[in-house]
């Protein structure tokens, strides 16, 4: 049999899998495995295609380039942004380089509200609008590159790594859910967060089903293209 044939029955495998996972989500009962698992997947197709790069590298990478959801990815997290400070990223040196947080913070706030207004309604704009906001703020000493470069750490892309992957898979710990008890003692899980589980199922999906179409045309592995 064809190589080509051996890459089709390959991420076959992968969809049934995913499938078994989206059963897992919708039956509640397993709904925190479903996500842990598919947080695994996505770490997992990401070492597969970018086997040099480092974890969060790969991870972030293969989301944004196959996932087919770039835009969604690539948005700000404005009560991240707003709340940096106080998260447990506020020491984080990639972070602490970017200059005039608070002065861009207080800008921000003049557009979309406090953090509790931005949580209620326009929790989540595009880095083009961010910018823009920053720049028209006329900020003493602004540095609109480094706010480029240093944007997407407050990316969704960004969360999704540090938030979603490190915390439950490290500490299994879901920060964009909430788990709540009903009267008759029944677990039922909130999301908070744009990134939900059927979010996850899509990203993954995405990953899959464009890695097969680029891996089958060119007949190669993932860690081969």
């Amino acid at each position: 049999m064809s190589k080509r044939f051996y890459i089709e029955e390959y991420f076959k495998r992968w969809h049934r899998d995913v499938a078994r996972t989206k059963e897992l989500i919708d039956g509640k009962r397993h709904y925190l495995e479903g996500v842990l698992a598919l947080s695994c997947y996505l770490g997992a197709l990401g070492a597969m295609r970018y086997p040099t790069l480092r974890d969060g590298e790969a991870y972030v990478k293969v989301v944004l380039e196959y996932s087919g959801k770039r835009d969604f990815y690539e948005q700000v997290d404005l009560l991240f942004f707003l709340q940096w400070p106080k998260s447990k990223l506020n020491d984080h040196g990639s972070y602490k380089e970017l200059k005039n947080h608070a002065e861009i913070a207080t800008a921000l706030t003049k557009v979309y509200g406090s953090a509790d207004d931005v949580k209620a309604n326009t929790r989540y704009a595009s880095k083009a609008d961010v910018i823009r906001h920053a720049s028209e703020a006329k900020i003493a000493g602004f540095d609109e590159q480094n706010l480029r470069d240093k944007l997407p750490l407050f990316s969704l892309h960004e969360l999704l790594y540090r938030y979603l992957r490190c915390d439950a898979v490290h500490n299994v710990d879901f920060p964009f859910v909430n788990e709540c008890t009903d009267v008759d003692g029944n677990v039922e899980y909130e999301e908070n967060h744009a990134i939900t589980a059927n979010v996850l199922l899509e990203t993954v999906d995405g990953i899959i089903t464009n890695l097969r179409i680029e891996c089958t045309k060119a007949c190669k592995w993932p860690y081969q293209l």
